[in-house]
């Protein structure tokens, strides 16, 4: 099938390997090897490495279905990776949990689960530099921002047990075609790659043969274009990382912090991303000018899917696009109780309620109405709820989706106000409650 490993095969051996040497020997590395030149050429380099530089290698074949040639993809892998003394592993995928996201998207999706359940420390994967352009200008098309102009990372976490790794994108596909004729490779072409009804395919096929016509370093010049995005972004993830230490406490932003409207838009952008809310641009506008530019006294919402971003006095908070209300519920104390509605765990301070006193009471957990009122301090005025609520500055929906705590019929608590005087224990150590909503 091919000539015999070589370990005098110029430049691009030795490049791969540098790329390794700071996960050689000691790491397990996988291939994504799917039987086309690139992933070819990259297992043939890899086991060549090896040869020197022993390490665990592995390789592994995602059978999609999309094609009638797919069974064939699959044997060759598996009889190519056996040729090299590499094991392979075939699995076969199903694309229904993905195919929202269109075929293309569906297909990737499904590729990257697989691999994420790999037994290794490094995934390799085989893009170029040709596949890098390509991805530039699809992202420059799409109107993409740094982190998409960025295109692909020559490395970077899949989980918190391994990471993907692209030795090949500083390399281009006719360098890696000059390597596989040298070395008498043979691989299979996806006939998929001809349809130019695919976008990237389109780039492939139809733009960039034109565009090297005029400029033959088109696909380099638009690889370094992802190489300055890529600092670029890297600069404002570090000034985002120094704002959000200022602006964000407990995951609330504080929009009143005195910064140019640019550093807000790009530590909000992280504070986002943190939070687990990933807002389409129009979306992203949207909380700029109703969460930055409305009236001071304004209590602005902007629901995204499941979340909902809202702004109370100067400050926003990432909750569920649905506040949950509490029911009432009478059980025995427990040290943390988890009920439907979130959390209520206990904690030790000065002025709690004696641990006596829960333990022989009779608990309950009900949902505030109204008029309720509680005196925190000794000497001080009972004030109602509403008073309290608004001396604290808690927001309007944490009121409803909070319980308020009762023991033998009277309020005693209520998790981010504090104990009512005349529940506190004697000794001045006693538990108050904490509330954490379920998410």
């Amino acid at each position: 099938m091919h000539k015999p490993l070589s370990l005098k095969s110029g430049s691009l051996l030795e490049r791969v390997e540098q790329k390794l040497s700071r996960f050689l020997p000691h790491s397990t590395l996988c291939v994504a090897l799917s039987g086309g030149l690139d992933s070819v050429v990259l297992l043939h380099l890899l086991a060549a490495i090896r040869q020197r530089r022993p390490f665990v290698l592995r390789a592994i074949h995602v059978h999609h279905g999309l094609s009638p040639n797919a069974d064939a993809w699959a044997q060759f892998a598996f009889d190519y990776a056996a040729s090299l003394g590499v094991e392979c592993a075939v699995e076969r995928v199903s694309l229904a949990p993905y195919l929202k996201q269109g075929v293309e998207g569906a297909a990737r999706s499904a590729r990257y689960a697989v691999f994420a359940r790999q037994n290794c420390d490094v995934m390799l994967l085989a893009q170029h530099c040709d596949d890098q352009a390509e991805t530039v200008l699809l992202n420059m098309l799409r109107g993409s921002g740094l982190r998409g102009l960025a295109a692909m990372p020559e490395y970077r976490p899949l989980n918190q047990h391994m990471g993907v790794l692209r030795p090949l994108l500083g390399m281009a596909r006719a360098e890696l075609a000059r390597y596989a004729a040298g070395q008498g490779l043979a691989w299979v072409e996806d006939e998929s790659n001809f349809d130019s009804k695919y976008d990237r395919n389109f780039l492939r096929n139809e733009v960039f043969p034109r565009l090297n016509t005029v400029w033959p370093s088109a696909g380099a010049t638009l690889a370094r274009v992802a190489q300055h995005a890529s600092e670029a972004d890297a600069l404002l993830l570090e000034v985002a990382m120094a704002d959000f230490a200022v602006c964000v406490q407990d995951n609330v932003f504080d929009v009143s912090v005195a910064l140019s409207e640019l550093r807000l838009r790009n530590v909000l952008r992280y504070w986002l991303v943190q939070g687990g809310v990933q807002l389409d641009a129009r979306a992203f506008e949207e909380l700029i000018r109703t969460a930055l530019f409305s009236a001071v006294d304004a209590q602005p919402v902007l629901v995204w899917r499941q979340r909902a971003v809202r702004r109370y006095r100067q400050r926003l908070y990432i909750t569920q696009a649905k506040v949950g209300l509490i029911e009432p519920v009478a059980l025995p104390w427990q040290a943390e109780m988890n009920l439907k509605s979130g959390c209520l765990s206990w904690c030790g301070a000065e002025e709690g309620i004696d641990l006596e006193r829960l333990r022989r009471g009779r608990l309950e957990l009900r949902p505030r109405i109204g008029g309720e009122c509680m005196r925190l301090t000794a000497h001080g005025p009972r004030k109602t709820l509403k008073q309290l609520y608004q001396e604290a500055g808690i927001p309007p929906w944490m009121r409803l989706s909070t319980p308020l705590i009762y023991l033998d019929g009277e309020l005693a608590a209520v998790p981010g106000l504090g104990v009512d005087a005349g529940f506190r224990a004697a000794g001045g150590q006693g538990l108050v409650p904490c509330w954490r909503p379920a998410v």
